[in-house]
């Protein structure tokens, strides 16, 4: 991890295995990759790390639903949809999301999940 602070809290949790992925968490982490093995590297690493969450049908609808719920104020477009797809596996299987960005903050405003930063906003750079 590039922070060592984020590691500190993390990797606890990762090594007690209490921490989940999903596709569009797998999606993000594996678009940083530079060539095809370090994305392989990748790919192998997050399937033997942590649990895998699938998206179903259901959770578009409900991401679409908070979607929606966000373009009554104006702010649908402030959440990415792979944010919002996060978030509603959150919910539906009661886990927090530790995250270092504010689109879960907005998220939760309509989908009940539990969120906390994994370092204080604006800490890291």
């Amino acid at each position: 991890m590039r922070h060592p602070e984020v590691a500190e809290r993390l990797v606890p949790l990762i090594e007690g295995a209490l921490v989940a992925t999903c596709p569009t968490l797998d999606a993000e982490a594996l678009f940083v990759a530079r060539d095809a093995p370090e994305y392989a590297a990748i790919r192998e690493n997050r399937q033997g790390a942590y649990e895998h969450l699938p998206l179903e049908n259901a959770h578009w609808e409900l991401a679409f639903d908070a979607q929606q719920a966000l373009a009554v104020t104006g702010r649908h477009r402030a959440v990415g949809i792979a944010d919002l797809l996060t978030a509603v596996l959150a919910q539906e299987h009661r886990l927090t999301v530790i995250h270092y960005d504010a689109d879960f903050e907005i998220a939760g405003e309509v989908l009940h999940f539990a969120q906390a930063w994994v370092r204080p906003r604006g800490s890291l750079s």
